[in-house]
């Protein structure tokens, strides 16, 4: 019979977390003819750290400066060390490869982060990913909003296709899905080196 050590017992936290967050807006979304509506882009992360809520909180808000806060337009909304919870935003910049809509579609991907904190466990919740394009072009930007977790259900934009909103979408999609997944390992990374301090 195998023993479940700690270790295995995090990493199958962690499993069900990204499962129950995968799962959980479709569950409850569920329209009265059976089908999910489009549910919003949005990424969810977990960490174990031997710290009790203070010292944890302490470790966040610092990972916080030397990842997110150095972010383009990053700054902390309102942090609470007692309930353990700091909100924050910033932004990406982005520049499509598309030819159609180029100048208009660059600019930003800005979002909203979450961390909780509490004895030994920190949450943290991107959310809010909104694209807004380039302004100051002739025919002015051209703006995607809030990104979905499908480039189908990408809403509609004037100046684009739907085939060129889908396909912009999924630049979109990547380009937040690389940058951000970074800053959340670096921010994984920053919280565990804190033990070791």
């Amino acid at each position: 019979m195998t023993t479940l050590t700690p270790s295995i017992l995090r990493a199958l936290m962690r499993l069900s977390l990204v499962i129950l967050t995968l799962l959980l807006p479709w569950h409850l979304g569920m329209t009265a003819s059976g089908q999910a509506p489009a549910a919003v882009l949005t990424y969810a992360r977990s960490v174990s750290v031997p710290l009790n809520a203070l010292q944890l909180f302490d470790a966040a808000t610092d990972a916080w400066t030397w990842t997110f806060g150095k972010e383009p337009g990053a700054r902390v909304l309102s942090t609470d060390r007692s309930a353990g919870v700091l909100k924050g935003t910033a932004r990406l910049n982005f520049r499509s490869r598309m030819l159609t809509g180029r100048e208009e579609t660059m600019g930003t991907v800005s979002y909203q982060v979450l961390v909780q904190v509490q004895a030994g466990e920190c949450r943290i919740t991107i959310s809010e990913l909104t694209h807004t394009g380039n302004r100051n072009t002739t025919r002015g930007g051209i703006h995607l909003k809030q990104l979905m977790r499908a480039d189908a259900d990408a809403r509609k934009t004037e100046g684009l296709s739907r085939a060129n909103v889908e396909r912009l979408h999924g630049e979109l999609r990547a380009a937040a899905n690389e940058h951000l997944t970074g800053l959340l390992q670096a921010f994984e990374a920053r919280l565990r080196a804190s033990v070791e301090r």
